[in-house]
């Protein structure tokens, strides 16, 4: 109790809403009490006037209602439409307001940052409403709307250096386990829709893991529940005298020294973000007017279309289109339907009006096409019964020089297509079924004689596993045949196929050396040193600092074979496809030696056979 009156007391203009609540329960109560002798009675009384923000130190008393029996009159607030999306935000961050104190370095961070904060609220337009829609619908802080602000600046094609892309940030790895496709055509983490779903979820699973903590749940969504786990641990062992301290789970401030640095500064300037937002005023931070109801409308194509064509038809920018559909890596859709297409609210009805009475943005059909060791474009252009010109002018070609390995987006005639598409299929068959069969090989090749076993440890992860072994974690989960959602345990043992995890090594650095000096050394990369043990790869490196190396594991040159009652050189080598004077040579005998039941002898390992 003294705690939520410790929060009202620091927060006005929370406590005059609190007020309004407990004025409206107090009213429902006294009409219960005194239903049997004041029924029908009118009731008008003024509401408490608005008390400014705590950050200025100017608040005023609220003023007190008068709830007398004789004089019930109170005229409650309902919900009131707010014709800017920012109004009806405001008042509405619990979070912010109940850790008011703890993060006033990051108000004067953004509080110096009021151009940047200017731009982001008008990158945000076109997605805030749709989100903190979304918001709503689940019940969560007004603050997680708010959240790319700190992730991406509202920008949903931003792209980081640990490879994370989107409005929300998500990393190959956690992309997989929320169904977020990527390909040459699409990026699910760059959907507007589709990311903002799967970051939602992400979050109330992390809130769950966390015990209902908002705060260690956006410290997991940044840095990763395993290293929150591991912060805390650290805290208990800090404070390992404290009584019940085993079974304490530390908050987010108490853990913050024990976080990254990133992580550390995360959550803060997602509160003061949320803060100045609802003080904006205050701050005199001039936020983009958004309008408060949808910017766009989601349409359904059962075909392929091309979004030039579709800005052409509905009188919309190709930026804005862009920016509605940034998860359309091509000027044009994939191939095979169904796909969702956002366009501006006031232009969707038009659109599927179009479309009924005319078919022709789907006569045109795309496909990909990767240039081969031999092309030309005039050779590709025949191949899809399309022109050169037609190649050049949807692919921003100045001139018809091309690269092999580079991709191509190639227009074709939809009468053609399905006669196109059936060349194609036949060609890709033999070529496909000519690579299935070399990587079959390869990969028996690596399951009889290169597989390394790793034991699951705490905090591990697929993601993290898969970057320290440098592979992908979809690569992993199918080795083991496991699915991608599931949680490791501790314990469980992955099978890893690559001859690189041999012998691990622990190397000490000596004055002088550097990664690139060790990568040369044991014959690996810079990139396997530094995800081995969990540094830059531009990390200066100490002399005394101790470092995980592996390196290949050596096949074997020979076995040991025990001889039985009987054996001799001749019987052994002919066995093992070898000469007895090759056999005694390897052995340092004599081709008159006798051999003893019991007796080891080594056999060469290409030649061994079981006998």
């Amino acid at each position: 109790m003294l705690k939520k009156l410790n929060l009202l007391l620091n927060n006005p203009k929370k406590a005059s809403q609190k007020l309004i609540k407990l004025t409206a329960f107090s009213l429902g109560a006294s009409s219960l009490m005194l239903g049997g002798c004041a029924s029908n009675q009118t009731i008008h009384s003024p509401l408490p006037q608005t008390v400014k923000s705590p950050l200025l130190n100017d608040a005023k008393p609220v003023q007190k209602t008068d709830i007398t029996p004789d004089k019930l009159n109170v005229e409650l607030q309902t919900d009131v439409f707010h014709a800017v999306i920012w109004d009806k935000m405001r008042n509405q961050f619990d979070l912010a307001d109940e850790h008011y104190g703890k993060y006033e370095d990051y108000l004067n961070f953004y509080n110096d940052r009021k151009t940047h904060l200017k731009r982001v609220s008008e990158r945000a337009e076109p997605y805030l409403h749709y989100i903190l829609t979304e918001v709503e619908k689940r019940n969560m802080p007004n603050e997680m709307a708010l959240l790319p602000i700190v992730e991406s600046g509202f920008r949903p094609v931003a792209r980081s250096n640990k490879k994370a892309v989107g409005l929300w940030q998500f990393i190959p790895g956690t992309a997989d386990i929320y169904d977020l496709d990527r390909n040459w055509w699409y990026d699910g983490r760059k959907d507007v829709i589709e990311s903002t779903h799967a970051a939602l979820d992400y979050l109330q699973k992390l809130y769950k893991l966390n015990n209902n903590d908002w705060l260690l749940a956006l410290a997991s969504y940044n840095a990763g529940p395993g290293t929150i786990y591991k912060a805390q641990r650290k805290y208990r062992k800090k404070h390992k005298t404290q009584p019940g301290i085993k079974e304490y789970q530390p908050n987010f401030w108490e853990i913050q020294e024990f976080l990254p640095k990133e992580t550390q500064a995360y959550v803060p300037k997602l509160l003061a973000v949320s803060h100045i937002v609802e003080y904006a005023d205050r701050f005199n931070v001039d936020l983009k007017p958004i309008a408060n109801q949808p910017y766009f409308t989601q349409i359904t194509l059962e075909k392929q279309v091309s979004l030039n064509q579709v800005a052409k038809l509905t009188e919309t920018s190709t930026d804005v289109l862009a920016a509605l559909n940034p998860g359309y890596n091509q000027p044009a859709t994939p191939p095979n339907g169904p796909h969702n297409l956002l366009l501006p609210a006031d232009k969707a009805a038009d659109f599927s009006v179009h479309l009924e009475n005319n078919q022709e943005i789907f006569n045109i059909q795309w496909q990909k096409h990767k240039i081969r060791f031999g092309d030309s474009l005039s050779v590709i252009a025949q191949k899809y019964q399309t022109s050169s010109k037609e190649i050049k002018e949807l692919n921003g070609m100045k001139n018809s020089k091309i690269r092999a390995g580079k991709t191509l987006l190639i227009p074709i005639p939809a009468d053609k297509a399905g006669l196109v598409n059936l060349k194609i299929a036949k060609a890709e068959r033999s070529i496909n079924t000519q690579a299935k069969s070399v990587k079959t090989q390869n990969s028996n090749r690596l399951t009889q004689s290169e597989k390394h076993i790793h034991v699951v440890k705490p905090g591990d992860s697929f993601w993290k596993l898969a970057k320290y072994y440098n592979i992908t974690a979809k690569k992993l989960a199918n080795w083991n045949n496991i699915s991608i959602k599931k949680p490791l345990q501790q314990g469980q043992k992955l099978a890893i196929y690559s001859n690189k995890y041999g012998t691990k090594i622990q190397h000490t650095l000596k004055s002088g050396e550097s990664l690139w000096v060790l990568a040369k050394r044991y014959k690996v990369s810079t990139k396997e040193i530094a995800n081995w043990n969990q540094i830059s790869a531009k990390k200066v490196l100490q002399p005394g600092m101790k470092l995980t190396i592996w390196t290949k594991s050596k096949s074997k040159k020979a076995i040991n074979y025990v001889v039985k009652d009987g054996d001799n050189l001749w019987n052994i080598a002919k066995a093992n496809q070898l000469s007895a004077r090759q056999l005694a040579l390897y052995n340092k005998l004599s081709l008159k030696s006798l051999l003893k039941a019991g007796q080891v002898i080594q056999i060469p390992v290409k030649n061994h056979k079981n006998t």
